[in-house]
């Protein structure tokens, strides 16, 4: 009887013990997938701003002050938000910044000369 009670405990120990183990790490690997998800994300996101940059300066260096305001004002992405100012001093030169709106902290900054 003794012996059947040992063997019970054993069993019910080394089943608690599996099943932490397999809890732990299944919990890892969601830890893993989500992480890399986010990564994948954050990612994309920057090279959406790499072809927003690309394609503002192109814009810039093609066009006059008033086509490039109107270009920026029918700007149609709501991921991003553009900013760009021109140098009071030296009317050739622009500063660009490109920036997320969500809270995933992307900006890219570009001065422009024209």
């Amino acid at each position: 009887m003794e012996n059947e009670n040992l063997k019970k405990s054993f069993i019910l120990l080394s089943t608690i013990l599996l099943v932490v183990v397999f809890s732990f790490l299944s919990i890892r690997m969601v830890e893993t997938n989500l992480l890399s998800s986010n990564l994948n994300t954050l990612k994309y996101l920057h090279f959406e701003a790499v072809k927003h940059r690309d394609t503002i300066i192109a814009y810039i260096k093609e066009h006059n002050d008033e086509e490039i305001e109107s270009y920026l004002t029918s700007f149609s992405d709501d991921r991003f938000e553009i900013e760009l100012q021109k140098d009071a001093e030296e009317g050739s030169i622009y500063y660009l910044s490109i920036k997320t709106v969500d809270e995933s902290d992307i900006r890219l900054s570009q001065k422009i000369i024209k």
